[in-house]
């Protein structure tokens, strides 16, 4: 009666610690990044997922699918895409689609099926982006020390005589950098220190575009278009040093 007590009490921890070895010797699907990704029509997406699996798992089978308002096909099976804009990489890890269409964004779920039948997916949402970020420049501001000083400058600017503080989030930690979001100004990098003040300034002009020539078709039976852009751009750099 002892015997067949213990083995019901035992019967339960050895069907947890069966069903723990079991999950892990099973392989993992995971993105890294589970954020959705965003990206414009007519590009290259690049989805990459990854494996983890122990020695004595095998992959049977490796399915890539999308699910969007048109409803759910499969993209990639067995590292072959279903069309030749598609092709499957990295043993079936990274899937990469050419010319991105309306038809592509949606939801993509990858799917391991291991040979005891054994079946992990991971999914990640693909968003068309229709406007591109905006582009920046970073107007980096140094100063050559003269000999040892005890001090490290002071970075200050100024935009068309106005003070650039931390707050508006356009300057570096150390407030040498500055970010630039327009092209036209005056800009001034301001450094102070024990060894006196200095000035740099950078004056910079809205681009002038030049009419552009009419095509000359004399004598000739085609029409060719001609397109001249000039784009001008002054700069002024006074420096004043005082010590």
């Amino acid at each position: 009666y002892r015997k067949m007590k213990l083995f019901h009490f035992c019967l339960p921890v050895w069907l947890i610690v069966l069903e723990y070895l079991h999950l892990s010797l099973s392989v993992t699907v995971t993105f890294p990044n589970k954020e959705p990704l965003f990206i414009a029509l007519d590009k290259t997406l690049v989805l990459e997922a990854q494996f983890h699996l122990q020695p004595v798992e095998r992959i049977l089978l490796r399915t890539w699918e999308l699910k969007n308002a048109e409803g759910e096909i499969r993209v990639a099976e067995d590292l072959k895409g279903n069309n030749n804009r598609t092709s499957v990489e990295k043993n079936g890890a990274l899937l990469r689609i050419k010319q991105f269409r309306d038809s592509d964004y949606g939801i993509y779920k990858i799917t391991v099926t291991t040979h005891n039948g054994d079946q992990v997916s991971d999914s990640r949402e693909v968003i068309k982006i229709t406007n591109p970020p905006s582009p920046s420049l970073v107007m980096q501001c140094s100063i050559q020390r003269v000999g040892t000083q005890w001090d490290s400058p002071v970075f200050s600017w100024q935009v068309d005589g106005a003070s650039v503080t931390n707050e508006s989030g356009l300057l570096s930690t150390d407030g040498s950098a500055l970010l630039v979001k327009s092209l036209s100004g005056n800009y001034t990098c301001i450094t102070e220190s024990s060894q006196g003040r200095s000035e740099v300034s950078v004056y910079v002009q809205e681009p002038a575009l030049r009419p552009t020539p009419k095509p000359d078709t004399n004598g000739s039976d085609c029409s060719h278009t001609g397109l001249i852009v000039v784009v001008v751009l002054q700069t002024i750099i006074i420096c004043v040093l005082t010590g």
